[in-house]
């Protein structure tokens, strides 16, 4: 009963486990209809977008950017940042193969050593 408890739990766990890196990218690189999660830097601010927070037309990014007043109140700022300005753009993707890769390899391992500690609970080791 514990194996079936702890191989449940680690497959649950694997939900957690994947292969993110962030990319650096230049601007005329990156494709903004993509609305992927972005930090744009230019030379004087750093913005943080959602992917629904901007849009790109005409050569400039047009993006609202939540500013807190206070505890309570977040005020939507829109802000336009002509590409010209835009010195680099960070974007967080995942590495699917890796991801998948991982995981069955913990699955593989986890399921070894069941079967050898249920191999020598019964004699067979």
């Amino acid at each position: 009963m514990k194996n079936c408890i702890v191989i449940i739990l680690i497959i649950s766990l694997l939900n957690l486990i994947g292969c993110y890196y962030q990319e650096q990218l230049t601007p005329s690189s990156y494709d903004f209809d993509e609305h992927s999660d972005i930090q744009v830097s230019t030379s004087d601010t750093t913005y943080k977008l959602m992917g629904d927070d901007y849009h790109f037309a005409n050569d400039t990014l047009f993006a609202t950017i939540p500013k807190k007043i206070d505890r309570r109140t977040t005020h939507k700022l829109k802000v336009n940042i002509p590409v010209s300005e835009i010195k680099s753009v960070q974007v967080e993707r995942t590495d699917t193969f890796a991801s998948i890769a991982t995981a069955f390899g913990v699955i593989t391992v986890v399921l070894a050593i069941v079967i050898v500690v249920g191999l020598s609970e019964s004699g067979w080791l």
